[in-house]
């Protein structure tokens, strides 16, 4: 049997913390995937409404930049957990799993401390468009708002690429993910 998103079940081994990560990666991506949709309609009606002399969507341009960075910042979480995201292991490919896990393990823990790195300067930033007070042009939305959307993204990929980084330094553990 196959999951929904693609993984088959007999690839994860469902211990109570992968089981409310995947859960929880899984939700954001949902959310991430009807944000795009959204934002695929309102770019379809701004087209439209232009060609056919109604106008565009007002701060259509503002609404798909904004939209666009929450949305892909939620797909990031899942995409870490099943180790699926970009990344360049032309090196390591051919080695044995007993040297390839343990870099693996390390790339996961630098690959957190970069993501709560930036959720950290995230929240700062979004600390300071709150406090000056800075909108968009057209829309007048607040900076802040979609900034800080971009923060449980980004904590919770930093808490999926610590999760790899266990599981890459336990040999007996399955990686979330591995099609081995």
């Amino acid at each position: 049997m196959h999951d929904p998103m693609g993984l088959p079940h007999e690839l994860v081994e469902h211990d109570p913390v992968e089981h409310w990560l995947i859960l929880a990666g899984k939700a954001m991506a949902v959310s991430g995937g009807v944000l795009f949709i959204a934002l695929i309609g309102m770019s379809l009606v701004s087209i439209v409404g232009r060609k056919l002399g109604f106008g565009s969507v007002n701060g259509d341009i503002e609404l798909m930049q904004a939209g666009t960075a929450v949305a892909a910042t939620a797909f990031l979480p899942y995409c870490t957990l099943l180790g699926e995201h970009i990344k360049v292991d032309f090196f390591t490919e051919g080695m044995r799993d007993s040297l390839k896990r343990p870099i693996d393990g390390v790339t996961e823990i630098l690959l957190a401390v970069i993501a709560w790195t930036l959720a950290w300067r995230t929240i700062l930033a979004a600390i300071s468009a709150h406090e000056s007070q800075e909108v968009t042009t057209l829309v007048s939305l607040p900076v802040w708002i979609p900034t800080a959307l971009l923060v449980p993204g980004l904590v919770l990929m930093g808490v999926c690429a610590l999760y790899r980084a266990y599981a890459s330094f336990h040999p007996s553990k399955k990686l979330p993910g591995a099609h081995k």
